[in-house]
């Protein structure tokens, strides 16, 4: 079941979802994997671009 918009209708789908009274569509396990390494690996893109940036403001000054 899916919707193009944001109803009424959407959200009382989602409550009963949530209370266990609806059964959610199933999903491919592959997608849940891929979408758990995308999520780790812009994660850890973010670290790193700000370490990088930390590294960078740690300039020794000349006296």
């Amino acid at each position: 079941m899916r919707f193009r918009r944001l109803t009424p209708g959407y959200f009382r789908v989602l409550q009963m979802q949530a209370a266990g009274e609806l059964k959610a569509e199933p999903r491919s396990l592959l997608a849940g994997v891929v979408a758990t390494v995308l999520a780790v690996l812009g994660l850890g893109g973010s670290c790193y671009a700000v370490w990088k940036m930390v590294g960078q403001r740690r300039v020794p000054r000349a006296p």
